[in-house]
């Protein structure tokens, strides 16, 4: 009877550690998080891009230098993001002056080439996905900084306010708070004793909530506004023709939402009729029902002064075609990239695309630009460049460089 009942156990115990077994293994492939897929890998050297940047020299080594100007205040060891792991901000300096000595050396295209092979490494965005190698897509939008006729003062021509960063505006940055939370800024107002989500642009525009907010100045319409507020930043005009800079200086917290998508899915224009263009001339004929789609995006934008611009992320002063927004929690602010897309042209005789294919530097972020497959390039302030930035909304190649031997230093020195 006992030997029976051995057996049993035995039994029963192997049976539970079987069942235990299977449970962990379906825990495996079914509950346990998957490790991150990478989203930028080295490119092999026969499927490098020919890089060939037919633009001036003279707004790349700006553009250099900008970055250089914001990396310089930070320590070299300092680590920041690079897809799911990090690189030195040391990494980057010598990147980007490796970089700029290489253009100081006026090197023939085909020298030029041989150099870059030599002392880069190049990385590309994948397409996100387990084990595929090829290049991921990329939409590319671009932005510009558009001059608005405005007035310090509001008349029956000057209608729309702008206004700056109001006073009961509370921000929180939930690390600050706890370690082990994300590293979010929240943005609301006290109501009582409990922080609540600030006004929304239908509170601010139809309701005029605010209160604790001065006005920079007067715009004409709403329109406008919205150009100010999706470019973020801009020239301002005055009726004695004196021009001002303002810029972006905080928001309501709120997400953003597409204005253009909005009307799309009203069915009120069609996809390809969605772009800034579009979406002015159809707000001039339809002021009332603009006023419906204007409320679609929560998100508000407040301003402030600045003596130059546009100013981008870093701090720095933008390079035309040289500048790109990016998602600075993937890719490492100032880095150098290389960018390939269809771009539309507008020139006196014709219109149509070129391919566009230049060095650019990440000195810029926006709401809308999130994740690894999401670029706005800065195109400029005058009509060219807002008729390059209305309409271009296309699939893009993005290449990223870093100093061979700097990485090599990396990898040496650790353990």
């Amino acid at each position: 009877m006992v030997l029976k009942r051995t057996v049993f156990l035995w039994i029963f115990l192997i049976g539970l550690i079987g069942a235990l077994g299977g449970l962990v293994v379906l825990y495996r492939l079914f509950w346990l998080p998957a490790p991150p897929v990478p989203l930028i890998e080295q490119v092999p050297i026969e499927q490098l891009p020919a890089f060939e940047d037919i633009k001036d020299k003279k707004g790349l080594q700006k553009s250099i230098s900008a970055s250089l100007e914001y990396l310089e205040g930070h320590k070299d060891e300092k680590q920041i993001p690079w897809d799911n792991e990090s690189i030195t901000i040391g990494t980057l300096k010598k990147t980007l002056r490796a970089f700029s000595g290489l253009l100081d050396q006026n090197f023939p295209q085909e020298d030029l080439q041989r150099e870059i092979r030599r002392l880069f490494i190049v990385y590309r965005i994948t397409g996100g996905e387990k084990g595929k190698r090829s290049a991921g897509p990329l939409l590319v939008t671009g932005y510009f900084q558009p001059e608005l006729p405005a007035s310090l003062k509001a008349d029956e021509e000057f209608v729309y306010p702008l206004y700056e960063t109001p006073q009961d505006l509370i921000r929180i940055t939930l690390n600050d708070f706890d370690s082990s939370l994300p590293r979010k800024t929240l943005w609301g107002r006290i109501s009582g004793q409990s922080l609540i989500p600030y006004y929304t642009r239908a509170d601010i525009d139809n309701g005029r909530k605010l209160k604790c907010a001065g006005v920079l100045a007067w715009l004409r319409s709403p329109v406008d506004g919205l150009m100010l507020h999706i470019q973020g930043s801009g020239v301002l005009r005055f009726q004695d023709e004196s021009r001002r800079y303002i810029h972006y200086a905080s928001s309501n917290g709120h997400p953003y939402y597409s204005i253009g998508q909005w009307l799309i899915d009203e069915e009120l224009l069609y996809k390809d009729q969605a772009d800034w263009p579009g979406i002015r001339a159809w707000a001039q004929k339809n002021p009332e029902e603009f006023r419906k789609a204007f409320d679609a995006n929560p998100r508000y934008i407040f301003f402030k002064w600045e003596k130059e611009g546009p100013i981008g992320a870093l701090g720095e002063v933008l390079t035309p075609m040289r500048s790109v927004a990016l998602d600075h929690k993937i890719y490492p602010p100032g880095a150098l990239c290389f960018l390939q897309v269809p771009m539309p042209v507008s020139l006196s005789i014709q219109k149509g695309i070129e391919f566009f294919q230049g060095f650019v530097c990440n000195q810029d972020t926006g709401s809308a630009i999130k994740g690894p497959h999401r670029l706005d390039l800065y195109c400029g302030e005058d009509d060219e460049a807002g008729y390059i930035a209305g309409r271009l909304k296309a699939t893009g190649s993005l290449y990223l460089l870093l100093l061979r031997d700097a990485v090599q230093e990396i990898c040496l020195s650790q353990p």
